[in-house]
């Protein structure tokens, strides 16, 4: 089959990149070249995302049977997808769970549930979406990843993606968590979600379909924080942040502090395959790759987190005495 991948080199994509090629597809992959290519297999189409309609005779003379996108964030890049590929058996959107919101409840989310995107990023994913089913119909396939894990992957902190977050773990100091960790996240290793994605190409009954690209296992954000510390043979510290004064003053909170459970039982079924990726084996890869590659950095660059802390614990000593009043 032959295969354009559209940011082939990206953290998740390259996995699926690596598991086309693994199966003898023709592979073109359309990257900046701001990172190596390993596949000497692979032939190699430098270009901006926002200016792929210039390569148009290119694409056009490869004549994809299947494109996979996970750089579209735009409306307009969107319509490049429908319009430049009419050819294309299956077209695959990688979109993201954030287009169902902040809070989703208690029950884990399926592709029924509501779309309430709060972000920018998650309104152009959502818009994105909405162009690619109603332009291609059933010959788009949209994905959504939750948190995603594996090697090239950095874990999370309450800012979001942290290359600080494991130096503050290993070196004891206390981090910052809202409501104390209490939320629910249900991440996903990268190679289970590019398993998913390959194996929609050539599968009808993914034709015109949604699927939750999400782990096998929910987890709480305490939890999370405290297998990296297992990892790293170390004790965690936590200190709650009152998640309503986080949301007041934090311009663009991230999507991984809030309670957010997800459900990939439509996946699994479609495509007989399950999640392989467990929470420790997918932080254990996860940090592993982030120590060897030099990806973990100073916490001390990031001193808002002490500043946090410190404040937190000294309003908890006085919220403490003023009940022990009562």
């Amino acid at each position: 089959m032959r295969v354009l991948v559209i940011g082939g080199t990206g953290s998740f994509t390259h996995r699926v990149t690596e598991l086309c090629v693994a199966r003898g597809d023709e592979v073109l992959v359309v990257t900046r070249g701001r990172r190596p290519l390993p596949w000497t297999k692979a032939r190699v189409l430098r270009a901006d995302r926002a200016a792929l309609r210039d390569h148009a005779a290119e694409l056009a003379q490869f004549d994809p049977e299947a494109v996979i996108d996970s750089i579209c964030f735009e409306p307009d890049r969107a319509r490049d997808l429908v319009d430049l590929f009419p050819g294309a058996r299956r077209v695959v959107l990688v979109s993201s769970v954030d287009v169902y919101g902040e809070d989703v409840g208690a029950m884990p989310v399926t592709e029924t549930h509501g779309t309430f995107p709060i972000t920018a990023y998650a309104r152009g994913k959502r818009a994105c979406e909405r162009v690619v089913l109603e332009g291609l119909g059933r010959r788009a396939t949209v994905f959504r990843p939750s948190h995603i894990l594996g090697r090239t992957f950095l874990t999370t902190s309450l800012w979001g993606r942290s290359p600080h977050l494991v130096d503050r773990v290993r070196k004891g100091k206390a981090i910052p968590a809202i409501d104390g960790g209490r939320n629910i996240m249900t991440p996903v290793y990268a190679l289970d979600a590019s398993r998913w994605v390959v194996a929609s190409l050539e599968r009808a009954q993914a034709d015109g379909e949604i699927f939750n690209a999400t782990g096998g296992e929910s987890v709480t954000q305490r939890d999370y924080y405290g297998t990296i510390a297992a990892i790293l043979g170390v004790e965690l510290k936590l200190v709650a942040v009152p998640s309503h004064v986080f949301r007041r003053h934090v311009a663009s909170p991230s999507q991984f502090n809030w309670h957010r459970p997800y459900s990939c039982a439509k996946a699994v079924a479609t495509f007989g395959i399950a999640p392989s990726g467990t929470v420790r084996s997918m932080l254990e890869e996860t940090v592993r790759h982030m120590l060897e590659a030099g990806l973990v950095r100073d916490c001390a660059e990031h001193p808002v987190d002490d500043e946090l802390v410190a404040l937190s614990l000294r309003h908890e000593e006085e919220l403490g005495a003023l009940l022990a009043r009562g």
